[in-house]
């Protein structure tokens, strides 16, 4: 598979409902980051870590928490997605839309570095 392969395929994984699918091509060593502000902020190591400080609490807290790729745009062995966050929090009942960007850096078919671009306060405001 390409790299922009291997990220619409994680971003399928995830819209089917396969929470494992979105991190199966993250290298053991592979860094996942939330931006500062966001719930779950921080840097996090390997798929594992990824599942238990993110996704787990996630689907926990929000039904849904969503994202809607847009466009996705391929350099080398970097690929950025624009699209869109959505969801409702649990606890709360509000919801939020909200612009979003990642940054995916690969190396031989796996995942080395994931990064979060977004409006975090419209989500915590949805938590409020």
């Amino acid at each position: 598979m390409t790299n922009l392969e291997i990220i619409k395929a994680s971003y399928a994984g995830g819209a089917a409902g396969n929470v494992p699918g979105l991190v199966a091509d993250l290298a053991e060593c592979g860094t996942w980051t939330e931006m500062a502000g966001a719930p779950y902020a921080g840097t996090y190591i390997g798929p594992d870590e990824v599942l238990e400080k993110i996704f787990a609490p996630m689907g926990g807290e929000w039904a849904p928490f969503a994202c809607e790729p847009v466009d996705f745009y391929e350099c080398g062995d970097t690929i950025i997605m624009t699209g869109w966050y959505f969801g409702r929090h649990k606890r709360t009942g509000k919801d939020f839309r909200v612009r979003v960007a990642h940054v995916w850096k690969l190396e031989g078919g796996k995942i080395l570095s994931f990064e979060q671009f977004t409006d975090t306060k419209l989500i915590a405001e949805a938590m409020k």
